[in-house]
């Protein structure tokens, strides 16, 4: 792109059109900051449309604020930490590209899970705020004085002493391994070397619970059609295979 070409593009008509947030984060969304990148806004739109994605976690075009405080659940929690610690590890190593992506994840997960929950929200809002200050800092006011849909009392003034004024001044959320850690892996089961099945197991499983727990299941019992079986071999972490 260059003046002599004719194909230069003034950046306040894409902000004009998609906001300053859309503009910043598309930039870092082209790629490593130490790299030559062509200059294409075909991909702004996708950039744009993951901002009024993000967005629909707060709000619904017809109910409006939908934040509530309820406790959430241990998978909501897993998809916060391991973004706090992706979005910390790229934003440390400049890696800004790959950031934007992680929010991309974390927003299409939590969207699938229906969270709306402020204990998830309020730090992904404060991890997204230097990527897109304007709407965080939007969102984050009106986290602190909307009230939430199941009490009915608005948070105001009260919440006005407990927090900090601007989402810049908020405590940087902080990674916790616990919520991330494994406790329990999906086996394929395999019947006589052809897998017929997938059961969720605790990592700590012991041979004979494995034995006792795959000889209750429903759909392993329709494939042994009565029979008893002569083996259940456990392989940790890997497969399980019964021997009729």
């Amino acid at each position: 792109m260059s003046k002599s070409k004719f194909n230069t593009v003034n950046p306040d008509d894409l902000v004009a059109k998609y906001g300053a947030d859309t503009f910043r984060m598309y930039e870092m969304f082209l790629g490593p900051v130490e790299m030559s990148k062509p200059w294409d806004t075909k991909g702004i739109e996708g950039v744009h449309r993951f901002l009024k994605k993000f967005w629909r976690l707060f709000f619904d075009e017809t109910k409006g604020f939908i934040v509530t405080d309820e406790e959430p659940t241990p998978g909501e929690l897993k998809v916060l930490h391991n973004t706090i610690k992706k979005i910390e590890q790229d934003t440390e190593r400049f890696s800004f590209n790959t950031g934007v992506s992680g929010f991309m994840i974390a927003t299409n997960e939590l969207t699938d899970l229906k969270c709306h929950k402020r204990k998830i929200l309020e730090p992904l809002l404060i991890l997204l705020a230097p990527y897109a200050p304007h709407i965080a800092e939007e969102l984050y006011a009106q986290l602190r004085t909307t009230p939430s849909p199941q009490s009915g009392e608005g948070r105001g003034e009260a919440s006005l002493a407990t927090g900090e004024a601007s989402i810049l001044n908020a405590s940087y959320p902080v990674f916790e391994e616990k919520y991330v850690k494994e406790s329990s892996k999906a086996y394929p089961i395999a019947i006589n070397g052809k897998t017929r099945h997938e059961i969720t197991l605790p990592l700590d499983i012991t041979q004979q619970q494995v034995e006792e727990t795959i000889l209750k299941d429903v759909t392993v019992q329709k494939w042994l059609e009565g029979k008893q079986p002569k083996k259940i071999i456990y392989v940790k972490n890997k497969m399980i295979n019964v021997v009729v």
